[in-house]
């Protein structure tokens, strides 16, 4: 009967789940393509100036994240998940909606370092997810949240576009930030976490010694380096699609760039679903192998692509990669741990991913200012290129030791 009640309370949480991860990443993703939009209605009218400070202002987040991400997978495993999937999108709410009340340049920057410290609905929802299912349904858990964080990057862009070419760049924020709150209430209301703190008192450390103690597990390492690559590549191209799409056509850049996004974000999910379904963990390293060396050469047509319609169905077809790259990174980071260091593990990894997009949206900037906006691309072909031959090479090494090891017995 006990096997049975916990059998339903992680399926029941894993759906209502997916639904404030769906919300969550609609409302955040629904305001990122606008950044630079935003900064050029606020009064720095060159594009690529615009490029550049959408960029600083992204780092500033992923910054932020950075150094908060291994406070709060602490805090998870100290004190229970589910307070952190509530600190995160009540948190995200009122960040949204004083952003859309920003002033000046300088407090947009600011707000987003506190978005980037309070942030993390995602590693929140999947810590959650891991430390409930059963060790074989946790590619499947994994899969579907990634699955909901598909769907709402897929649905985020396109209403933010539409709702900013119809009321303006603050409008966004302020119907995002509601969404957010519909978030936090859903999680007061129906997640349900029977956490006891006494049995993790063994395991309890601080920050510094949880980071240590997750970077000492065998193969962790070289699985944040591929999630940093994979956060890398469309943190990299968001910041600066819409000055991209601007390039491309003469009106609605914002609904163009929106729309470029929400293809990524649905093939995104359709691919995630089918790797957490199907995919076989012995296999998830091919997995990102393959789709590391597709993604690299579909972002190379970008480099003169004359069609907003042509470059996002590309940007879409990018997403059919993305989707299983992200499933597999995460299943074989959630596998390496045990089930009471779900919170340490995804809280390092979420500190890792933030690094990454930090940096990328930075560089982004940085790159556009100095060879052009297509040069990101070229960027992103290069990084693929190296994460799935790198990828494959992780495979084959780790092949032939269990090869030797059997042979040995």
């Amino acid at each position: 009967m006990t096997t049975a009640r916990h059998a339903t309370n992680w399926q029941r949480n894993l759906y209502v789940l997916t639904i404030v991860q769906f919300l969550s990443t609609a409302s955040f993703s629904g305001i990122t393509p606008l950044l630079p939009l935003f900064i050029q209605d606020m009064g720095t009218k060159n594009p690529n100036e615009a490029a550049f400070w959408a960029g600083v202002a992204a780092f500033a987040s992923g910054f932020g994240s950075f150094l908060a991400s291994p406070v709060w997978g602490t805090l998870a495993d100290r004190y229970g998940r589910k307070s952190m999937v509530l600190r995160s999108t009540a948190g995200g709410a009122c960040v949204l909606v004083l952003t859309g009340f920003s002033p000046s340049l300088a407090f947009l920057i600011a707000m987003r370092a506190i978005h980037g410290v309070l942030a993390g609905v995602s590693t929140a929802t999947s810590a959650l997810t891991a430390s409930q299912a059963p060790r074989s349904r946790i590619p499947f858990a994994v899969g579907l949240i990634q699955m909901s964080f598909f769907l709402g990057s897929m649905t985020g862009p396109l209403a933010g576009g539409v709702i900013a070419d119809a009321f303006g760049y603050r409008a966004p924020y302020f119907v995002m930030g509601a969404t957010m709150v519909i978030s936090a209430l859903i999680v007061i209301l129906f997640v349900h976490e029977d956490f006891k703190p006494e049995e993790a008192a063994g395991s309890v450390q601080n920050p510094i010694q949880n980071v240590g103690m997750v970077l000492g597990i065998a193969n962790v390492i070289p699985f944040l380096v591929m999630l940093m690559v994979i956060r890398f590549g469309p943190f990299m191209m968001q910041p600066v699609l819409a000055v991209f799409m601007q390039g491309l056509t003469t009106e609605g850049a914002a609904t163009a760039a929106g729309l470029a996004l929400s293809l990524l974000g649905l093939t995104s999910a359709l691919s995630s679903v089918i790797i957490g379904r199907w995919g076989r963990t012995d296999r998830f390293l091919v997995v990102v192998a393959a789709a590391g060396c597709v993604a690299s050469v579909l972002f190379l047509p970008q480099l003169w692509v004359q069609s907003a319609v042509l470059s996002a169905l590309l940007i879409g077809m990018v997403g059919l990669c993305q989707g299983g790259l992200l499933t597999s990174t995460n299943s074989l980071l959630s596998g390496s741990v045990s089930r009471e260091r779900q919170g340490a593990v995804f809280g390092v990894a979420q500190s890792a991913g933030a690094l990454a997009q930090g940096v990328a949206a930075l560089a982004a900037g940085t790159l556009t200012i100095a060879f052009g906006v297509r040069s990101i691309f070229a960027a992103d072909a290069v990084m693929y290129l190296l994460l799935g031959v790198g990828a494959w090479w992780m495979y084959r090494r780790m092949a032939t030791k269990r090869a030797g090891t059997q042979a040995g017995v």
